[in-house]
């Protein structure tokens, strides 16, 4: 059984059965089916059963950064970004939880689903916006760095870095706040049901200015990942550039000069492995910023793209797919740091083993931590 209603003068036919939305279209380019199949494993299971492993994972990844102190600015710009993609794991868990929550009651759950998508899913799309931006200046930091590496260090100090790290965060997710008065939740009767369910329609700022603000806001989410996307690109050419004609130099030093210069080996050695761990958290953000601005450019292209519109499923199967990427990507902080840092593994190992000598013994870890302050 289906329900009608009018939302801001579009007419939208919800199925609460399936519990998503289908617009009477001329062509289904994507059948309510596959929209329900698709967002069931991939959007829904398989993205819960990722962002809680992420929230996990970025918990413990903002403590270890916390032991180790923010007076580096690797610590300081990795700190940041696993932080919003704390957000991002967070709204994702949040949201989906509309899946273990329908088979208890799958009216519940169908409103769950769609209260959530109001704020959070977007919180979502804004905080990962404000990581793709950071992730672009990491790459242009770390690409100064190595190529003036006398100067630039002098320049960047850690207040410099933390105080662009907020105003990037402050700006992007200021720029976009509007999105978040854009659509809103409200009840209607269901006879399948027999009660009311909570569905999302347009509200009364989108009437009065939604066109302008879409149009802005389309934008600034087109601007944003493809700066990053372009910033990430540029830099690591030019960081493995430099890498190449330094590891070309290193190779016509006699083993003399090596032996003699052994303190500025071993510094240039830390500084590569920092260097390929930031190139490798690029590189992942260049994966997922790709199909990412790939779908803005058709949301530009084409104005019946988007939520409630002509190609809404189609729409839909698109943004769970890069929702999955982000999530994954959001995930990974933890194990790529523990893998390619050696401070951060000592450090979490110090951590894993303090917790678990307080938790078998809480008098004698006092005494341990003490002693080690």
């Amino acid at each position: 059984m289906q329900e009608e209603t009018t939302v801001w003068g579009l007419k939208e036919t919800f199925n609460f059965s399936q519990s998503i939305i289908s617009l009477d279209t001329r062509s289904a380019l994507v059948s309510d089916v596959f929209v329900k199949t698709f967002g069931s494993v991939v959007d829904m299971w398989m993205s819960l059963i990722i962002s809680l492993i992420g929230v996990f994972g970025n918990i413990i990844t903002l403590l270890v950064f916390y032991r180790l102190g923010f007076r580096d600015t690797v610590n300081i710009t990795m700190g940041a970004i696993t932080a919003w993609d704390l957000v991002r794991v967070l709204c994702g868990s949040v949201h989906r939880l509309y899946g273990p929550v329908s088979l208890v009651s799958e009216v519940v759950g169908l409103s769950w689903k769609n209260v959530t998508l109001v704020n959070i899913v977007y919180m979502h799309i804004v905080a990962g916006n404000v990581s793709y931006v950071i992730g672009g200046y990491v790459a242009l930091e770390r690409c100064l760095c190595v190529s003036f590496p006398f100067k630039v260090k002098s320049i960047i100090t850690p207040r410099l870095t933390m105080a662009v790290c907020l105003t990037i965060s402050i700006s992007v997710f200021a720029s976009q706040f509007p999105i978040f008065l854009v659509f809103e939740y409200t009840w209607v009767y269901s006879q399948l049901y027999g009660q009311d369910v909570a569905i999302y329609q347009y509200t009364h700022f989108y009437s009065v200015h939604g066109q302008k603000f879409m149009e802005s806001y389309r934008y600034f989410s087109f601007l944003y990942p493809l700066l990053s996307l372009s910033f990430m690109v540029v830099s690591t050419v030019i960081i493995s550039y430099h890498l190449q004609k330094a590891s070309d130099f290193r190779n016509k030093v006699s083993a003399a000069t090596k032996h003699q210069d052994g303190t500025r080996s071993e510094l240039s050695t830390r500084d590569r492995q920092v260097v390929k761990m930031l190139l490798t958290v690029i590189a992942l953000y260049m994966i997922v910023l790709v199909p990412r601005v790939a779908q803005f450019i058709a949301m530009l292209c084409e104005a019946e793209f988007f939520v409630l519109r002509f190609y809404n499923n189609l729409f839909w199967v698109i943004s769970n797919s890069v929702s999955f990427l982000d999530i994954l990507n959001s995930t990974c902080n933890l194990f790529i740091f523990y893998s390619m840092s050696s401070r951060f593994r000592y450090c979490a190992r110090t951590m894993a083993t303090h917790f678990l000598c307080s938790t078998a013994s809480p008098k004698s870890s006092k005494t341990t931590l003490n002693d080690t302050t």
